[in-house]
Order: C-alpha cells, then sequence, then structure tokens
C-alpha cells in the first residue's frame, strides 16, 4: 500500500482548495516520512494547521504517535482542516474529507 510508483490523483475539489505545493508536500510525508515507518491503513487523514503562518501536516500514527511537518508554504485560512488519503489497492486518491466514501 501507498507504493509512491503507482498511479496517484487528487480530486477537482481538493485542487481547487489547496495548492499543488501542499498536495506534493503530503505526497512527500508519505514517501519519505511515513512508509516504512508507521503501519499505514487505506486510508489516512491529514490534519492542515496554521503554525507562524506556514502550513503544518499532523498526522495521527493511530494514537502511538503524532507527527507533525512544516511545509514551506503560507497558510490560508480556505485551505480544508483535514485531507485524505485513499488507497484502494488500484489507485491512490488525495481527497477532501467530505468525499471519501469507503
Amino acid at each position: 500500500m501507498f507504493d509512491q510508483d503507482e498511479e496517484r490523483f487528487a480530486t477537482l475539489g481538493l485542487a481547487a482548495k489547496l495548492p499543488s505545493a501542499v498536495i506534493d508536500g503530503i505526497w512527500d510525508i508519505i514517501d519519505q516520512n511515513l512508509k516504512g515507518v508507521v503501519r499505514l491503513p487505506r486510508v489516512l487523514q491529514f490534519a492542515l494547521i496554521a503554525r507562524n503562518g506556514q502550513v503544518t501536516v499532523a498526522f495521527d500514527a493511530q494514537h502511538d504517535a503524532i507527527m507533525e511537518f512544516d511545509l514551506p508554504v503560507n497558510y490560508q485560512r480556505e485551505f480544508p482542516e483535514t485531507v485524505a488519503v485513499l488507497d484502494d489497492g488500484q489507485y491512490q486518491t488525495m481527497m477532501l474529507m467530505d468525499e471519501l466514501s469507503v
């Protein structure tokens, strides 16, 4: 699951609310910081937090640890509070929480 060589997508709804730098940053977090470090279920949730005017991405690893990653992107109040990433075994899709149906 969450193999970086598989096809990855972002929904149009998400792409309309987040710049590609944040979307790409979350994919990088999955690949560089989470994969092989914590157990990844088929649905991941990331909170987007404003910290010093920048975006901080928070991930709760099954209540074992909360990890935070700072992105060099200015935070906008219009950003969604939470983003979901689904790996259905065929595709990996990043989306808004209200777009998620598992």
